[in-house]
């Protein structure tokens, strides 16, 4: 008995050495390969545009969509989103990777012919994959590319992850992603700005966040196209400050220069909360904020007295929003998921904002929906 006692136990310590070995491993294997992309990182322009220089009192358009990696259609949930019904009671998404590849195509072709039927001189689209698990393997950015056949692009990456295998029901997988920039007018030059990111564990399942800038021509200035996806999940909001602080000082050093600037994306902050321009009662306020769910802990705001300064004024619609929580499907919960706008554009007051709209497209094809903005760029 005694004997058989000490194999089983010697057994036991054996298996148990083993999985903490293939852990440690797997823990090593991970941390070795993150690494930061560098700052002020020269990227490549892939030249297709016929149209030069841009010209002063024209009036053009420009477009903002986040398209989640092909995975957001409407009966998603996503595993890092957590929320609060209307009791407290808090709920948290499953998935880590898309439903099936024929899912991602067809919300890739989606996003495509959204903004190619808006005829926009200019996009920004953020959670651009080019070969990873959790979308299949789909390079979204060729396809994207291919489809604006006579456009400018150049493309920053921002998550470039080893194999991750949480959540254990989904793993992510390997990532490869990134924001895309599209221009029908040539692009002088572009770089890859990258942002403070967290220093803990965490930042293995965040973005490695940055912004990319593309420099178009308007006589002796330029356009500063800035193309950005800020942090989400951040507790404290110490690292969307810095990313808040790089942004202004990064704002002020180009209109220094007498360029124009247009600062667009993804804020993961809400644009109307803090507006003043969008202050409601209740019986005014829009129809689609009559949801019934809480806050999320991972939605910041702009603060509109200390995060931006006097050269810069946000560009942003109330019409419709431009982003749902993603803990609970949309399908069957239209009236409960917590909706806001955290899309859209920072811009330089040497541009006239004519309009802004947030597309409504009943977020078919991501948990984000499109935003235009017309401008004229004036004398």
């Amino acid at each position: 008995m005694k004997k058989g006692l000490k194999r089983t136990l010697i057994g036991i310590g054996i298996g148990l050495g083993a999985v903490a070995v293939v852990l440690i491993g797997y823990v090593g294997y991970v941390l070795i390969q993150f690494n930061r992309i560098e700052d002020n990182l020269k990227l490549d322009i892939e030249n297709k545009a016929s149209s030069n220089e841009l010209e002063v009192g024209k009036t053009y358009n420009i477009s903002s969509y986040n398209i989640g990696f092909g995975a957001y259609r409407p009966n998603y949930s996503f595993f890092m989103d957590e929320g609060y019904m209307a009791d407290g009671t808090k709920v948290v998404g499953k998935s880590g990777t898309a439903e099936s590849k024929e899912s991602v195509l067809e919300s890739t072709n989606g996003v495509i012919n959204e903004i190619k039927n808006k005829a926009v001189d200019f996009a920004f689209y953020q959670e651009v994959d080019t070969d990873s698990t959790r979308s299949y393997h789909v390079n979204q950015r060729q396809m994207i590319s291919d489809a604006f056949d006579n456009y400018d692009n150049t493309f920053a990456v921002n998550y470039h992850s080893a194999f991750l295998m949480y959540p254990f029901n989904d793993p992510i997988g390997k990532s490869n992603s990134g924001i895309l920039t599209l221009s029908k007018y040539k692009i002088k030059e572009a770089v890859r700005r990258s942002y403070p990111i967290s220093d803990g564990l965490d930042k293995l399942f965040d973005l490695d966040r940055c912004f990319s800038v593309s420099r178009i021509l308007i006589g002796d200035k330029e356009l500063v196209l800035a193309n950005s996806h800020m942090s989400a999940y951040d507790k404290g909001g110490v690292i969307r400050a810095k990313q808040i602080t790089m942004m202004k000082e990064f704002f002020k050093s180009e209109v220094d220069k007498g360029n124009y600037v247009i600062f667009g994306g993804d804020f993961n902050h809400d644009l109307l909360k803090n507006n003043p321009l969008y202050q409601y009662e209740d019986n005014n306020k829009p129809e689609w904020m009559n949801f019934t769910q809480l806050k999320p802990d991972w939605l910041a705001s702009i603060d509109y007295e200390h995060d931006l300064i006097d050269e810069m004024f946000v560009a942003t619609s109330d019409n419709a929003p431009t982003c749902r929580d993603c803990d609970l499907p949309l399908i069957g919960n239209e009236d409960v998921l917590y909706k806001s706008v955290i899309d859209g554009f920072i811009v330089s007051k040497n541009i006239e904002v004519n309009e802004v709209t947030n597309v409504s497209n009943c977020f078919e094809y991501s948990d984000h929906q499109p935003v235009i903005m017309n401008f004229t760029l004036k004398a």
